[in-house]
């Protein structure tokens, strides 16, 4: 199935299909933004990234067809500055990307926004979703089930036997609670793995690290505290912590201005919404869709209701195909 998708898609490029999607998307003023996790050499079945090998390959088919600009340049350039851009953002600043995505960003001169969580940075290095994957990793079924159901959690697991299907059903029951509800179940998930000798490594950047990026091909951004589901968050004091002292505390600590915010799994509901409008020039709330550079001209409220195509894919092709739309013609 795999290596049909991969040269079903290439055969698609060769046809130009992706092209006269570009062509069609330009005319309509629409620009993707595209964004990534993890930029890793290894396979990873519960959390797959993108090996650096691909990323290059994708990076250099991009810029054949687009000018890769600043995150910042969609709402300070005029529309005719940027018909033909695109644009490259990361979620949550694992330490990967300065192994293996910056060399390569930098290499080919490409800026990119890293889309980070301080909070993690400062304290624990790794976000509440990474305990989740570490459980589904290092213990077996019976165990996992045993400790939620302790907890009076039942979990509809679809599938015991697949691990990435395992942690989906667990990070997707857990996004239905508040951020208070879910961290105290991860807290003893932390404590039990101390309890039995198994360390969780720190996998996020932290500000020395982020210090050594250039600010000439890496802009900073937010995504937040804590990482919560903002759509099940409705209490204004806790929310706008979550948005404001991140931005601070960025800025803080690296004397860089900080002006987007992505919702972490692209959760978020009026309270949040209304909040983030006070602190930041753009969000991104959504996936796999194109910005409208008129309507992003025309509707300050469009600015705090963005989309990005989330990447991974197993090839530079289908990459092209997935940011000039051909993905969501097929769902429609």
């Amino acid at each position: 199935m795999h290596q049909f998708r991969y040269y079903f898609f290439k055969i698609l490029y060769i046809l130009g299909i992706g092209k006269w999607l570009l062509h069609f998307n330009r005319k309509n003023g629409r620009v993707p933004v595209l964004v990534f996790h993890k930029i890793i050499p290894e396979y990873d079945e519960i959390w797959p990234g993108i090996h650096p090998k691909l990323f290059e390959e994708i990076l250099v088919l991009v810029k054949k067809h687009y000018t890769i600009l600043p995150l910042n340049d969609l709402y300070l350039k005029q529309n005719a500055e940027l018909k033909n851009a695109c644009f490259i953002t990361f979620d949550d600043g694992y330490k990967d990307y300065l192994d293996y995505a910056y060399p390569i960003l930098r290499k080919h001169n490409v800026p990119s926004t890293l889309f980070i969580l301080p909070y993690q940075i400062t304290n624990r290095g790794h976000i509440w979703t990474s305990a989740v994957i570490f459980f589904v990793k290092h213990y077996s079924f019976p165990e996992i089930e045993e400790f939620f159901t302790k907890k009076n959690i039942h979990i509809k697991f679809t599938n015991k036997g697949n691990y990435f299907k395992l942690n989906l059903d667990i990070t997707t029951h857990l996004c239905n609670m508040t951020q208070v509800e879910r961290m105290s179940i991860i807290f003893e998930m932390r404590q039990k793995f101390v309890t039995d000798n198994r360390v969780i490594e720190n996998e996020l950047l932290s500000f020395d690290e982020l210090r050594m990026l250039s600010p000439e091909l890496v802009s900073l951004a937010s995504h937040s505290l804590t990482h919560p589901s903002f759509k099940k968050e409705f209490d204004p004091v806790f929310v706008e912590s979550e948005l404001k002292d991140s931005k601070d505390i960025i800025e803080q600590e690296t004397k860089r201005e900080v002006n987007a915010f992505a919702f972490p799994f692209a959760n978020y509901n009026e309270v949040s919404i209304n909040i983030a409008k006070k602190l930041y020039k753009v969000c991104f709330t959504r996936i796999n869709d194109f910005v409208d550079l008129d309507k992003i001209k025309k509707d300050k409220n469009y600015s705090y209701d963005l989309a990005r195509f989330n990447v991974h894919h197993d090839s530079a092709e289908e990459v092209f195909l997935l940011m000039n739309g051909f993905h969501k013609k097929l769902r429609n």
